[in-house]
């Protein structure tokens, strides 16, 4: 059959199937065996706790209708749920007031899922239309939802009789719809288009243009919520039939298609991705060899991220390059000659020490919970420089830094994976004479010495007043690295960030649960410990649609517990929706996607608890020092000490007459937040402080100075009035 037919009938490519594999980049393929049949599957789409696809199976007797063109059944809309252990189950017709005696679908849903847009062919008084050709042409539909039923069932005004408009798929914040048209004013064969939000309507129809379209077919559009758009494309380069394709979006223009290679890509047809927010788990439709027959979906899981696997433009790519600043937690100085070393350690393994008893040094009787990570042969080493830096090249994946210095207690940090801090400020605090100073076992200061709990993003410069509630970090979290030198207690609130969902989906999946596992082991080895889990989602679609969201992730994440075997008088379920956001992301504001992912979270708050328990590791604690400090926090008592520094100060010209040595007071990614901390150091008496661009973050620099002493006075006065500094030429 020609590709001109398949065009005609939804692009049905004749497909097959593959067990689960993997390959060296860890992502993990399987064929979903309990949707897939001798028939077409293909095109999913998310929805609620399952998908939506495509399938050429009768839906009922009624529709049990041949095209003859293709030698297949039309196409119906089914929808398979998950089950409480996270599989699709046996699929089931999604809606039948969607179906009609011709093809339907591929479909998209918006953010809430209370309106479909949907791919029929056209039809007039429920009879199909022929265009001049002769060939029955595709169009796009729209319905909402009420109640139960899609009503309001309307053909979009960009449609055309005599032209294919097929393959939906709306944007985010729902202002602009991309569909695969041939119509007229294309590239050639079918171009990917799409159109804008005008009132209730839509703008005429925009050709992606000569980046995304060639003179082939590029069909199965899919706009992830961070603006990269897949698609599928038998024009652009690859491995042979329908593959996979990718590009993003930068200063309004599109990148360079990317394919997205092996394992997704592969001699046969690969087309219909769908991803969900964190680019770690999606299905696809491949006619690959191995498959049950015909079209089969394809779920893939990756331990990394897509864009990483794929080498997508404008997301990290290979390796890079950090810098570690290490002070003197009094003076501000630099400390050169401090030793650290490190080593790269997968995820997986830092979820595993809670839960491995061989890596348990002390029993649940004690009030210490001391866990094994620790470094092997494989450590780098390396020292700091006369100016305290450390400067080294990693991959993106997790590293453990080990920093030490005769007379210091030791420090330890851990860079994720999803950080994007570049550069770290580490102090270093004067080790207590006779005090024990084992590597890892430093935990003053508690959460103090890692995150602020005042959900204005990571610290600067090390220090969080006395916030020792403050979040846990279990892994992953987007730059605030991960933090287990702490002390577990009544208001203790844990995050689980390698928790991830589908899009509207509450359903755990079964490859994201390993920090639920976490809290099992936590609540096995504690059991006078009760919990609340909360979940939150970020402002995007309505508060009330997001509250119930959360709420049913809370409570399928309470239900995994305790199927586990914790008793449900233990546990409480709470679903916050937008209520508690993290930063400024709300409806009125403009945020990029990690912004708002930052704010889509599942959490573990200690409800009850009859002892601290201080959670230690051996070699591999405490998070790195990053960015957006809630100033307030660390200017305490700052008005006194002004006075009684008075003289000093105003006998050294603090401000700064120029020159290359600067004094560095917070990075800050928020630019409010670096607002605050220059009015603070300008109270303070520096008149010269001024903000500069670091990369995507926000740098307050209190002064520039002619020499390093002088530098040194100026940051004493600094720190002396709850200012954390760091000295460094420019």
């Amino acid at each position: 059959m020609n590709r001109l037919s398949l065009i005609n009938i939804l692009f049905l490519v004749f497909v097959t199937n593959l067990n689960a594999q993997t390959d060296e980049n860890n992502v993990f393929i399987n064929n979903e065996a309990s949707i897939n049949s001798g028939k077409l599957e293909y095109s999913p789409a998310f929805f609620e706790d399952g998908i939506v696809f495509i399938s050429s199976r009768p839906s009922k007797k009624k529709y049990k209708i041949k095209d003859t063109r293709i030698d297949k059944n039309i196409m119906s809309i089914y929808l398979a749920r998950r089950s409480e252990a996270g599989l699709l189950q046996n699929p089931e017709p999604f809606a039948e007031e969607l179906l009609s005696t011709v093809h339907e679908g591929p479909i998209t849903f918006d953010r809430t899922a209370d309106n479909i847009f949907f791919t029929r062919n056209n039809i007039v008084k429920g009879r199909p239309k022929k265009a001049k050709d002769g060939i029955v042409k595709l169009k796009i539909y729209s319905a909402a939802k009420v109640g139960e039923q899609w009503s309001n069932i309307k053909e979009l005004k960009f449609n055309t009789n005599e032209y294919n408009t097929a393959h939906p798929t709306i944007s985010v914040d729902g202002d602009v719809l991309y569909f695969s048209s041939d119509r007229e004013g294309g590239m050639g064969g079918m171009d990917i288009w799409k159109v804008n939000r005008v009132g209730d309507d839509w703008s005429d129809p925009e050709n992606l243009g000569p980046t995304i379209n060639s003179d082939s077919d590029e069909i199965f559009p899919f706009i992830h919520a961070d603006g990269t758009l897949y698609f599928a494309s038998s024009g652009h380069s690859g491995f042979g039939g329908l593959d996979l394709f990718s590009s993003t979006v930068i200063n309004d223009q599109y990148t360079e298609v990317v394919n997205l290679g092996k394992p997704f890509n592969t001699e046969n047809d690969d087309f219909g991705l769908i991803i969900d927010r964190d680019k770690k788990n999606g299905y696809f439709s491949s006619n690959r060899s191995g498959g049950i027959g015909d079209d089969d979906i394809y779920s893939f899981y990756l331990l990394n991220n897509l864009d990483q696997v794929t080498g997508v433009p404008a997301q990290p790519i290979g390796t890079r390059d950090i810098e570690i600043a290490v002070i003197d937690d009094e003076t501000g100085v630099p400390i050169d000659g401090a030793k650290i070393n490190y080593i790269l350690v997968d995820e997986l393994t830092l979820a595993k020490a809670l839960l491995d008893s061989e890596g348990n040094e002390v029993d649940a009787s004690t009030n210490e919970l001391l866990l094994k990570l620790p470094f092997g042969d494989d450590a780098t080493i390396g020292n700091t420089d006369l100016e305290g830096v450390f400067p080294a090249n990693v991959k993106y994946s997790n590293y453990i830094f080990n920093i030490q210095k005769p007379g210091y207690q030791s420090r330890q940090v851990i860079l994720t994976s999803g950080s994007e801090v570049n550069q770290f400020l580490i102090t270093l605090s004067k080790a207590v004479p006779g005090a024990n100073d084992l590597a890892g076992n430093n935990n003053s200061g508690g959460l103090n010495n890692g995150t602020n709990g005042n959900n204005n993003g990571p610290v600067s410069n090390g220090t969080s007043g006395n916030n020792t509630n403050a979040p846990i970090v279990l892994g992953q979290d987007g730059g605030n690295g991960l933090d287990l030198g702490t002390t577990i207690k009544e208001g203790t609130v844990i995050e689980l960030p390698n928790i991830y969902y589908n899009f509207n989906d509450a359903t755990i999946r079964p490859d994201a649960r390993k920090d639920l596992d976490v809290i099992v082991g936590l609540l096995n080895r504690y059991p006078d410990m009760s919990i609340e889990l909360s979940s939150h989602t970020d402002s995007r679609g309505s508060s009330r649609y997001n509250r119930r969201l959360s709420q049913k992730r809370a409570e399928n994440a309470v239900a995994y517990l305790s199927r586990q075997g914790i008793n449900s008088s233990r546990l409480r379920a709470v679903g916050y929706g937008e209520a508690e956001l993290r930063n400024n992301c709300d409806d009125a504001t403009t945020c990029s996607e990690f912004d708002h992912q930052y704010n889509r979270r599942t959490e573990v708050r200690v409800t009850k608890m009859s002892r601290e328990i201080n959670v230690t590791f051996i070699e591999d604690t405490s998070a790195p020092q990053t960015i957006d400090a809630a100033p307030e926090e660390v200017i305490t008592g700052a008005n006194s000490n002004l006075s009684s520094n008075s003289s000093s100060s105003s006998s050294t010209n603090i401000s700064g007459t120029g020159g290359d040595v600067i004094i560095i007071t917070g990075l800050f990614k928020n630019r409010s937040n670096a607002e605050k901390r220059l009015n603070e150091v300008r109270n303070l008496g520096f008149d010269n402080a001024n903000i500069q661009p670091k990369g995507e973050n926000n740098m307050v620099v209190a002064g520039s100075y002619g020499s390093r002493s002088e530098a040194n006075t100026a940051a004493s006065f600094l720190n002396s009035n709850g200012i954390k500094t760091y000295v460094k030429r420019k």
